[in-house]
């Protein structure tokens, strides 16, 4: 009679074959001959798309972030001189309110960026309060490019780094230069943001049911 040890070997020898000399398990083997799943491939909507349109329109606009820079950064860089230009009753206020308003700004674009990637439709009445606060903001930086001319500081400290500096250490005077562009740019900007949220989902987005 034969062993239960001789089974336990007959049972084991038969979960294993041997390929071009190589012993494998049947579990190994067709691993090796199984086809690699393909990845699936991401599907882009109207919704999935916006954190691409954003990055691509806030470009254009980028001084926003130079001018927060310069209000932050302005004593430690220049001093007192720095604060004298920046307490100006022509440039006070609207520069405070463009500083606030393009906080909010990245705050929304951030949020609009993370509701997207989860393509849920709730992004484009983010998408509405973006296009008013930008419109909020044009008008402050407007004051504010109108309000720097109307002081004379860039004739008054014009010898000044505060003023002409460049590089890393923007002056107003570039930073006024490319505020122009910006009021307009953010126009532009406003317009494509009332128009995304106008169209919203594409129809073809939607299934027969009238649901996404």
């Amino acid at each position: 009679m034969r062993s239960a040890n001789y089974y336990h070997k007959q049972f084991e020898s038969a979960n294993y074959i041997v390929v071009n000399g190589v012993k494998m398990t049947e579990k190994e083997y067709k691993a090796m001959h199984s086809k690699p799943r393909k990845k699936a491939e991401k599907k882009f909507t109207s919704i999935t798309i916006l954190p691409i349109q954003m990055t691509d329109m806030m470009k254009s606009v980028r001084v926003l972030k130079s001018l927060v820079a310069y209000h932050r950064n302005g004593y430690r860089q220049w001093g007192k001189i720095a604060t004298t230009i920046m307490g100006l009753r022509e440039i006070k206020k609207p520069f405070d309110d463009v500083v606030i308003y393009t906080k909010q700004s990245i705050r929304l674009v951030e949020k609009i960026k993370k509701i997207a990637k989860s393509n849920d439709k709730d992004v484009f009445q983010y998408i509405k309060k973006l296009q008013w606060k930008l419109e909020d903001l044009q008008k402050e930086l407007d004051q504010l490019v109108q309000g720097i001319t109307t002081s004379q500081v860039m004739r008054q400290f014009k010898d000044h780094e505060c003023i002409n500096g460049e590089g890393r250490r923007l002056g107003l005077r570039i930073l006024c230069q490319r505020s122009r562009k910006a009021v307009s740019d953010l126009d532009d900007i406003c317009n494509k943001l009332n128009e995304i949220e106008q169209n919203g989902i594409d129809v073809f987005e939607y299934n027969e049911n009238g649901k996404k």
